[in-house]
């Protein structure tokens, strides 16, 4: 028995998102074969599809779990139901903005696939967009629970704020600003977002720590 005939079916589907991975971000979408990928997973051209229909159904898959990565990312800030909503909420901020730059700035040639994803596969982005709203209303709750925000509808203002966030949640805008300059854009956002979510009843709201004085890291 070969080491192939004793992985399962989603091992090789794994390994193949691998090595495509790997190609796309050394030469780019565009430039990469199925061809290519199946050599480096050492199975034929042919085999290959066995797997995956195509290439774009490759680049779709990887898409889809690094939004996924990302909606993690923020569900676990969230969940930290022990530290103040407005906290929360910078941390979100800007733990989207560092996960969206580090993934640029270690693949830019990703941005390829970003593309061909947004013209193609729009279904995979609305439903982690949906995902990340769903984190959003939940840390808007929080806020309104623990008094510290004023959030009369908390679904619709989570849509807003996601579209506040897309400079930061966007791999094709990276290459726009400074990782400094990003930062300085994310401090500001959430300035403007807690000056309209706040409770101005909430006295101790009053105390806390303004946002853009946060510490760099």
């Amino acid at each position: 028995m070969n080491a192939r005939s004793s992985c399962t079916r989603s091992d090789i589907r794994e390994q193949i998102l691998t090595a495509a991975f790997d190609r796309f971000v050394r030469f780019g979408y565009n430039k990469t074969t199925m061809a290519e990928i199946a050599g480096d997973c050492g199975m034929s051209a042919a085999n290959i599809y066995r797997y995956f229909d195509n290439k774009l159904a490759i680049g779709a898959q990887l898409a889809s779990q690094c939004l996924a990565q990302r909606v993690t990312l923020q569900s676990e800030i969230v969940a930290r139901k022990q530290t103040a909503a407005s906290e929360r909420l910078r941390e979100l901020v800007f733990a989207t903005l560092r996960y969206t730059y580090d993934q640029w700035l270690e693949a830019p040639l990703a941005n390829e696939l970003v593309t061909v994803i947004c013209g193609n596969c729009m279904d995979v982005v609305e439903t982690h967009k949906q995902d990340e709203r769903d984190v959003i209303h939940e840390l808007l709750n929080d806020g309104n629970t623990s008094n510290e925000f004023h959030v009369t509808d908390p679904q619709d203002t989570a849509a807003a704020l996601q579209t506040a966030m897309i400079l930061f949640s966007t791999p094709l805008l990276m290459p726009v600003y400074s990782r400094e300059t990003f930062e300085e854009k994310a401090a500001a956002l959430v300035r403007l977002l807690l000056t309209g979510l706040l409770n101005p009843q909430n006295k101790a709201c009053s105390k806390l720590n303004p946002p853009g004085k946060e510490a760099k890291t």
